[in-house]
């Protein structure tokens, strides 16, 4: 839990985050108390679990939804605002004309059969990238999303409830690039790529990035063994996939397709960790479709001091200020710990412009381990 969660006067995208994080402990609790009830926690007890993973998985299924398409849509609107709107707003879908608020969006979002509404912010001086950045932002918080739990599981923190807020996000590009008609944010964002000159940037390749990505990484098949294992081993921590060499550890890699202003990328990251006490993690973020510039490389440690938790990390290309993220946490008592993020860039990294659209800030976060 973090201070985003208290921001109820002014929703942002990180607030629904915040939710979507509390509301994944929750249905831990929930799927292991119940086979604890039930008496599923044991060996012998393989088909039950099947369907009560199955029952769990599908309700989290579709909060997680309501909460990352809110999240999805709040995104939309912070990247309007930061590429110079004067206003951007939520409408109803099936009345343009009538404004809804985010909360109204949200409670219309547990409904999975519908749109629950749309986004709008008067263009004006926008240039194309700029256009198309708001179009793609949408899509990057859900990747997002997926990456967190990607590294989550990478900390020693992942549950088979993972599986289906990450499944829902790490794959939504794909439906989100098949859908068409006039109000599709993917069909726009390819045609202002291509209006920047970059004809090679098609649904059908940016689809099969999105396919990719999710097969090779090590977050899906890290969780598709955590279901294995909890199906037949009554083992609900998921494990993370990794090579161990004494006491060192190297993580599969995470592979995400990102949507950029004048690209499509591929950010390949992985993590090593030493005796559980020191950690380093690195990215490279490679333009493979639209503007193949620069790649833009993540570095990042941290390290744990007796009750103290610390971590740094630095995101840079080739030219400009780079954007640089920090943490310190203090454990209070076995499983709870406070402390504190913070965040800054000046806009020259396309990791700050998807990930935190509202520019640079804090939060001071509560966290409670099972």
């Amino acid at each position: 839990m973090n201070t985003d969660i208290l921001r109820l006067d002014a929703p942002s995208s990180r607030l629904f985050l915040a939710l979507q994080d509390d509301l994944d402990a929750l249905f831990r609790i929930g799927l292991e108390g119940t086979a604890d009830l039930l008496g599923l926690d044991r060996a012998e007890g393989t088909v039950g679990r099947v369907g009560l993973l199955a029952v769990f998985a599908g309700v989290n299924a579709v909060a997680s939804r309501a909460l990352s398409l809110t999240a999805h849509d709040a995104a939309h609107l912070e990247a309007a605002l930061a590429v110079g709107a004067s206003r951007a707003w939520l409408v109803h879908s099936n009345d343009p004309g009538q404004e809804m608020s985010i909360w109204e969006f949200l409670l219309q979002a547990f409904n999975p059969s519908m749109e629950p509404g749309l986004y709008y912010y008067p263009l004006t001086t926008q240039t194309k990238a700029e256009q198309a950045r708001v179009a793609g932002e949408g899509l990057n918080t859900n990747l997002a999303i997926a990456a967190s739990i990607a590294g989550k599981i990478d900390e020693g923190e992942g549950h088979v409830m993972d599986l289906a807020p990450y499944l829902l996000n790490k794959l939504w590009g794909i439906g989100y690039f098949l859908e068409t008609g006039p109000t599709s944010d993917a069909g726009q964002y390819v045609s202002l790529l291509n209006q920047q000159g970059f004809p090679a940037v098609t649904r059908e390749a940016v689809i099969a990035l999105h396919a990719g990505s999710c097969l090779v990484s090590g977050g899906f098949l890290g969780l598709l063994a955590g279901a294995y294992n909890f199906t037949v081993n009554a083992d609900a921590a998921v494990k993370p996939l990794g090579l161990r060499v004494g006491e060192a550890a190297v993580f599969w890699p995470e592979v995400t397709t990102w949507l950029n202003p004048d690209s499509v990328s591929v950010l390949v990251s992985t993590r090593v960790a030493w005796s559980g006490l020191v950690w380093s993690w690195a990215g490279i973020d490679l333009p493979v479709l639209g503007n193949t510039g620069s790649p833009e490389i993540t570095l990042g440690s941290g390290c744990s001091v007796g009750i103290m938790i610390f971590s740094a990390e630095i995101t840079a290309r080739s030219l400009g200020f780079p954007f640089l993220k920090g943490s310190m946490e203090v454990r209070v008592g076995g499983r709870c710990s406070i402390g504190i993020e913070g965040f800054y860039g000046e806009g020259n990294t396309m990791r700050e412009l998807r990930e935190h659209p509202a520019g640079p800030g804090a939060a001071a976060f509560l966290r409670a381990r099972l």
